[in-house]
């Protein structure tokens, strides 16, 4: 008896799949610890954004920055394909069948992508009501017009990514589209947005469906889209927890050897020059430290106050140390380490000591920004309070989390 393929049931199967997987590492990202910080962390943001919003003016360009948030929390609309490598051999028969497949997962990334533009939307809409004055209730309208730009993006994202040139002009006419029909309802009256909105985007949708009509799909793209849209999950998961699936990217970086040469040719001092290469050249690391530095500069700098710039010093001295604990283990699946007579508390003595430089760079930083911002009293206390937290958090908290690592 011959087999149907069932295309729905196969989507159905590996979505499950993938929703296990997620909300497991999700458990190991968001604990008890990083939700407390996280808690602070945000109502200090919400009491410093409320003030701030009530002393902007009618000349605030509101609109112009509403619009570029919008356009990037739109236009960026990856599908969720949930492909393999093994597809490309036993699936590309069945493209015709694929179909339901395809568009479950449409619709799955629809959904899964919505809480984006509707936190930007929600954030932006107390200063856009106070600049232009316009009711509350046009979060609803704006709303509206969003979820059919964001439904119009992933439709048209995917139909795009047919063709040879799917990741330079197709996406900056998105970007374009986005922009000018997001500024027409931000400006514009309901009953002139929303039609014309919807009049744009179905006449795009029928153009594109009748040029994508006898083209096949690009498996290989599809498969290497799908596998750089997980690769960015697991890097963000894996500043928390070891994450197998993980494939990290390597640069040389020859420029940064300098930083290498006052650590000693020493037995004891070897894993202080592993952790200080890996550092260096693992954009997974070095990425995320500059990351935390510039978002923590950039908001110290327009925060004014002495106890929010506290709040916030803290704030990203804590994450910082929280998300690079789990590099100690970075080496645990190299075998070849072991054969080196090296004992575990040099490892760990040197993990600690090259935690404490990390954190001891962003505490100064941050307290010379206090120091312009508070004065030089206000500035020394400020930071007093980030070396105190860093000798608190590098003696006493990381080698607590160091030794249940291991348990």
């Amino acid at each position: 008896m011959k087999m149907i393929f069932d295309s729905k049931a196969l989507w159905k199967e590996r979505f499950s799949a993938y929703t296990t997987e997620v909300m497991r590492y999700l458990r190991y990202m968001f604990n008890d610890h990083l939700l407390f910080v996280l808690v602070i962390g945000l109502g200090a943001g919400i009491f410093y954004y409320a003030g701030w919003v009530k002393t902007l003016e009618p000349t605030f360009p509101v609109i112009p920055l509403m619009v570029i948030l919008l356009t990037a929390s739109i236009a960026i609309s990856p599908v969720a394909t949930l492909l393999k490598k093994p597809d490309i051999v036993y699936l590309i028969v069945q493209e015709k069948a694929m179909d339901t497949y395809f568009s479950q997962a449409k619709i799955a990334s629809f959904f899964m992508q919505l809480y984006v533009f509707v936190i930007v939307l929600g954030v932006c809409m107390p200063m856009y009501v106070e600049v232009t004055e316009v009711p509350y209730s046009q979060f609803f309208t704006l709303f509206i017009v969003l979820s059919m730009l964001k439904a119009w993006n992933i439709y048209f994202g995917w139909e795009s990514m047919k063709f040879e040139e799917a990741d330079t002009t197709w996406m900056f006419v998105r970007v374009i589209l986005n922009a000018i029909l997001i500024y027409i309802a931000l400006i514009a009256a309901p009953y002139v947005s929303i039609p014309l909105v919807l009049v744009v985007l179905v006449a795009s949708y029928y153009w594109l469906r009748t040029k994508t009509a006898k083209v096949t799909l690009r498996w290989e793209y599809l498969v290497d889209k799908e596998e750089a849209r997980m690769n960015r999950f697991y890097r963000l998961v894996n500043l928390f927890t070891d994450v197998p699936h993980l494939r990290g990217t390597v640069r040389r970086r020859s420029y940064l050897d300098f930083l290498y040469q006052p650590i000693p040719y020493a037995k004891r001092k070897t894993f202080a020059y592993l952790f200080s290469r890996t550092f260096a050249r693992t954009n997974e690391y070095v990425g995320l430290y500059i990351r935390l530095t510039v978002i923590a500069v950039i908001l110290l700098v327009f925060v004014q106050g002495f106890y929010l710039n506290i709040i916030f010093s803290l704030l990203f001295l804590y994450l910082t140390g929280f998300q690079f604990i789990p590099m100690l283990k970075h080496y645990d699946a190299q075998i070849m380490l072991r054969l080196y007579p090296i004992d575990d508390s040099y490892r760990h003595r040197s993990f600690i000591h090259f935690l404490r430089i990390l954190l001891l760079a962003q505490a100064l930083l941050f307290s010379i920004i206090g120091i312009a911002q508070n004065g030089t009293i206000g500035g020394m206390i400020i930071l007093g309070i980030n070396l105190a937290f860093v000798a608190i958090f590098t003696f006493l908290y990381a080698p607590v989390r160091m030794k249940k690592m291991y348990e």
